[in-house]
């Protein structure tokens, strides 16, 4: 059995069970005990093999740090960190998803529909243009590093290998970063990246999404890497023909080889999505014939319209990829001017102004019996654009459109969606067909109910979990005491039995320990030395095993164990007695800085501990963000944080505030002095012609002089002379080591 389950990390996260394993960690839900709900979590514990690995263990930090910084609904959330010297216990505690990875999900739905893929890649977009602007780059984007939960939202996860921006002059070894079938060029040559590497990455999610393949595969890496870096990948049309022909360019261009040719940011990319989802065309390119004709006619009519193409993508230059365009957007190619034509255009001339108001009045003839169609004339010309219905309420889209199409109901079937939402249409979206035409529709009929099966009539519990695996449901276990049921047997289940509850929903399944046995109050063993504490366990029939944690007390005294004092447990149970290292824990406090409302620029934020530089955070631009969180780790009690505003633009420099921050159990914070406004006035962050006179600084909550317009502390200043006077003076550190060390993290 998993050594973890059932027992607490720190005392707060209590193990379930292992839900996921990796490369260099396992994943297990977990109890937050702390939290008066009692909330599900997911606990990442780097495997043994690795946590004396320094390079594995600074990816894991880095991973924590990464997280802790981004806020956003499509990342995963960071709740808590645990990293230990000594010990072989390094976790990350993050919100608990209820979802399967978007690998499992499209080795379901092999070439999804473009509506679902287009659904999946703007929150995928969302999620790493957030982490960009504050500086991560993820640099493996892939299906298995996204969860798609019930709701068809997305969470963006796992930034073990994420780099920060403030990182310069760091670059990947020989051995490329990522996985091999997503990485971008540049990585699989070991070159520096950015986020048009992430930008690349999403580019083949897309193309994987849309066709159910990857752009390049091989069994060797090696030749993969070798294909993303000199291979030209098929187009997706020509895999999927239903792959609309404008969604195909934004995939092609985010997986350029240039960097300089992909898209720049993240938000470029969503802006071209938005812009097909508008119109998005016929859903692949047209045959030679429908060509030729459509070309003839361009020709005769002299379309308007062509300067209206879609000039946001870098489209094939080829006759086919510009014919390939709706003719909604009309064409991009320049018409050519031929020879015969320049030597007799005074005899074409008159004609070609009769031809114009010819096709004029033609025109004004055709919009008029669209007109008369739309507001219901009783012209016989009537045609119909049919709309894409998927995703659509049946009785409303039948409501709304009886007038045009006859709706029915080819059959239901079960899925996600609400009931009687449309899935499927056997007309294409923009196809034109005349009023009364019929359309075949595939409803929902929601998620798929099955009855919980009765279990507690002679089960046990590897019996039970069968049962449930196999009626589509997972399953939890939870040991109890009981009188009549056997040990090992099912007790009954949550819900109970023969309720009616969602396909691949949670059963809770109650198992017997047995009758229950002699049970023990636990001692105060707090302050006590290792062997009294154990000793004094050891003589209650308790089986005692210890472990390290940084702490302050002197070394080798027992500062925890995984229960709470005056608990009750079984004799014979194994507690662990948590023994302090004499080294002071580090936690992480973070800090929101509010921008003002007419603040403009990139700007960086240095944050001092103690008067020692901690961490430097840059390229933040006001143009894409209000605010920025500042994720500060360090060790000890009291400290003083002092954070300077930099205007990147022009290198000026203005402290912006100071602090009194705790950085043990208490967590407290206290605000010596802050004047955001005159920070970014100092460093000509407000818009000209828009500056206005800053706010009196914001009272501190005890007296103390006005804060120095100097942009940093010198090295000479001591804690006492940078700091004003509070209640508390705050503790400076004795050789910087641990400013050091979080700076590391």
């Amino acid at each position: 059995m998993d050594k973890y389950i059932g027992k607490k990390l720190d005392g707060r996260f209590e193990i379930q069970k292992l839900i996921g394993s990796g490369g260099m960690a396992n994943v297990y839900k977990a109890k937050d005990r702390l939290d008066e709900n009692e909330s599900i979590v997911a606990v990442k514990i780097l495997k043994k093999e690795y946590a004396e690995n320094e390079e594995f263990l600074r990816r894991f930090r880095n991973e924590s740090l990464a997280i802790a910084q981004l806020f956003h609904p499509n990342i995963v959330k960071i709740i808590d960190v645990g990293f230990r010297n000594n010990s072989d216990t390094q976790y990350i505690a993050m919100e608990y998803i209820e979802g399967i990875t978007l690998k499992n999900y499209m080795e379901k739905d092999k070439g999804m529909e473009w509506q679902t893929a287009v659904h999946f890649m703007l929150q995928i977009l969302r999620a790493i243009g957030h982490a960009h602007s504050k500086g991560i780059f993820h640099r493996d984007i892939k299906p298995q590093n996204i969860m798609v939960l019930k709701d068809t939202n997305i969470k963006v996860m796992d930034f073990g290998i994420a780099k920060f921006a403030k990182d310069e002059g760091l670059t990947t070894t020989a051995q490329a970063i990522g996985s091999v079938h997503y990485i971008s060029p540049e990585q699989a040559r070991g070159g520096e990246t950015d986020e048009r590497s992430d930008i690349y990455s999403a580019g083949v999610v897309f193309y994987e999404m849309l066709t159910g393949i990857k752009p390049f595969d091989n069994e060797n890496p090696i030749s993969v890497a070798l294909m993303h870096m000199q291979a030209k990948a098929k187009r997706p049309s020509d895999v999927n023909p239903k792959v609309p022909h404008r969604l195909e360019e934004i995939i092609m261009k985010a997986m350029e080889k240039d960097p300089d040719k992909r898209y720049a940011s993240a938000e470029e990319m969503i802006a071209d999505i938005e812009k097909f989802k508008l119109n998005p065309g016929r859903s692949a390119r047209r045959s030679k014939e429908e060509k030729g004709n459509i070309m003839e006619k361009d020709k005769q009519t002299n379309d308007i319209n062509s300067t209206r193409s879609f000039r946001s993508l870098d489209s094939d230059k080829t006759a086919e990829s510009s014919v390939a365009a709706d003719s909604s957007y009309g064409y991009s190619d320049t018409p050519v001017i031929e020879e015969e034509y320049v030597e007799k255009r005074s005899l074409f001339v008159p004609m070609l102004s009769g031809i114009v108001i010819v096709v004029i009045i033609i025109a004004t003839i055709f919009l008029a019996g669209l007109l008369l169609n739309y507001f219901g004339g009783e012209s016989d010309y009537k045609e119909f654009t049919v709309n894409n219905f998927v995703g659509q309420e049946y009785e409303n889209a039948k409501k709304l459109y009886s007038k045009y199409l006859v709706f029915e109901v080819k059959e239901t079937k079960y899925s996600q969606m609400p009931a009687n939402t449309i899935l499927e249409q056997d007309l294409e979206p923009n196809s034109v067909v005349k009023p009364g035409h019929k359309i075949m529709v595939v409803l929902s009929k929601g998620p798929k109910m099955i009855d919980v099966p009765p279990l507690d009539n002679g089960f046990t519990e590897s019996q039970a979990k069968a049962i449930l695996e196999e009626k589509s449901f997972s399953s939890q276990t939870k040991l109890v005491y009981s009188d009549t049921v056997q040990e090992g047997y099912v007790i009954k289940t949550e819900p109970a039995a023969n309720t009616a509850c969602k396909e691949g929903s949670t059963v809770l399944v109650y198992i017997s320990r047995g009758k229950m046995t002699t049970q023990v109050k636990l001692p105060d063993i707090n302050g006590k030395k290792e062997a009294e504490a154990k000793k004094m366990l050891e003589d209650l029939d308790l089986v005692v095993k210890t472990a390290t944690r940084n702490s302050e007390m002197p070394e080798g005294t027992v500062v925890g164990m995984d229960f709470s004092p005056n608990t009750v447990v079984e004799t014979g149970s194994t507690i662990t007695v948590f023994v302090s290292t004499g080294l002071p824990a580090v936690s992480t406090q973070e800090l929101t800085i509010n921008f003002p409302q007419d603040a403009f620029g990139v700007f960086a934020f240095k944050v001092y501990v103690d008067g020692t530089l901690n961490s430097e955070h840059r390229d933040v631009d006001a143009k894409y963000t209000t605010s920025k969180n500042i994720a500060i780790s360090s060790s000890g009690g009291k400290k003083l944080i002092t954070i300077v505003l930099v205007n990147q633009g022009n290198n000026k420099e203005h402290e912006l505030g100071k602090y009194n921050f705790a950085f043990d159990e208490t967590r407290t914070r206290q605000t010596v002095s802050e004047d955001i406004t005159l920070a970014f006035k100092e460093v000509d962050g407000i818009k000209p012609n828009q500056q206005r006179e800053s706010a009196s600084p914001s009272p501190s909550p005890s007296p103390s002089p006005s804060p120095s317009p100097s942009p940093s502390p010198t090295p000479s200043q001591t804690p006492e002379d940078s700091e004003p006077e509070s209640d508390e003076p705050a503790e400076g550190n004795d050789d910087g080591q641990n400013n050091e060390e979080a700076g590391d993290q």
